[in-house]
């Protein structure tokens, strides 16, 4: 259980529990008038905020006063809230290991060693080849910082245009926005990292078979997932004869983009995203990662040393403008496997 590190009096957790109830989403929370929308949360929320915090002074008076406690709020909500939008995908609930040290998650990720040679002799003898166990080991990720700055004008924030709930939901939608994108694209970099005798190409379901039935071998899973992107995975299914779909592989590429199965095997569509700042795309849409079932190659750890700052005086940039900024740590590596395959379709 995550325990706030900031006291809050009765009031100001009551705004803290209602900015995270529109954080996630959820607004359904029972008050005295019963169910509420999201317009009804967020004007019950401006409405708190301007009773408890501002306490009838204006707007400028009242942040001047009392922004340490609306920083402290954001930070709390962010250490929080941050990750869990993140984790609502498939593609990262099947591939992405997350730890977060804000709720006391151990901070070290485990690296599976290998499996065992076991061979045959004849026996009646203890002269025969040893090989060291490969018990594995605890990796920690280096850690970065992100963070999101952002400004509006000074006079649409007093009048209320821009609330600072709509700038927080800004902010949180944003920052996971970005997290995801850095998740899809470090699978990628898997590519970079096979073995030569698990990279294959070519545009035949035999080749990709061959190359899924080596992996499953070497790594004695039970199950395999291959995962690409929707445009990856249309070729996949387009080397595939119609004939050979199921009615429910049929309705599943309808409805995902995916055929759902192939042999036994699940597809997973990794989100294609863009290149920061441009129109193009940065993930390959020709090739496909063939892994483990139960297998995470993806490390995620949030920090929770999240820090803010809000300047509305304008004395920062000479200007009449807020200034918002909110800076967190986080931790993203790749663990790959010992065997795993990356296909390329010509």
């Amino acid at each position: 259980m995550y325990g706030k590190k900031t006291d809050f009096s009765k009031e100001q957790e009551t705004i803290y529990d209602l900015t995270l109830d529109l954080a996630r989403g959820d607004f359904t929370s029972q008050l005295e008038n019963g169910k509420l929308s999201k317009v009804d949360l967020e004007n019950h929320l401006r409405e708190k905020i301007d009773k408890e915090i501002l306490k009838g002074k204006t707007l400028y008076q009242a942040f001047r006063r009392n922004n340490i406690v609306l920083f402290e709020i954001m930070e709390e909500m962010t250490n929080v809230t941050i990750g869990e939008d993140v984790m609502d995908s498939p593609f990262i609930n099947a591939f992405v290991e997350m730890k977060n040290r804000a709720l006391g998650d151990k901070t070290a990720f485990y690296s599976e060693g290998g499996l065992l040679s076991v061979a045959s002799f004849a026996g009646n003898h203890w002269d025969t080849n040893r090989q060291a166990i490969d018990v594995g080991q605890e990796v920690t990720l280096p850690s970065e910082w992100i963070y999101i700055h952002v400004y509006e004008e000074l006079e649409r924030f007093l009048l209320g245009i821009t609330g600072l709930e709509r700038v927080m939901d800004k902010i949180y939608k944003s920052v996971n926005k970005y997290i995801q994108d850095r998740l899809y694209a470090q699978f990628q970099n898997a590519a970079n990292s096979v073995p030569s005798e698990f990279s294959k190409s070519g545009n035949s379901e035999e080749a990709i078979g061959a190359l899924v039935d080596l992996v499953q071998a070497a790594g004695g899973y039970n199950s395999i997932t291959i995962a690409g992107t929707k445009g990856a995975l249309r070729k996949f299914a387009g080397i595939i004869p119609d004939k050979m779909f199921a009615n429910s592989q049929k309705e599943a590429k309808a409805q995902t983009g995916s055929i759902g199965d192939w042999e036994g095997n699940t597809l997973m569509v990794i989100p294609q995203t863009l290149k920061s700042g441009t129109f193009d795309v940065a993930l390959d849409d020709s090739k496909i990662f063939i892994m483990g079932g139960d297998v995470k190659p993806i490390k995620l750890e949030f920090i929770g040393d999240t820090r803010s700052e809000m300047d509305t005086t304008g004395k920062k940039n000479n200007d009449q403008t807020i200034d918002i900024q909110i800076q967190t740590k986080l931790g993203i590596g790749l663990l790959l496997p010992q065997y795993f395959g990356v296909f390329t379709l010509a």
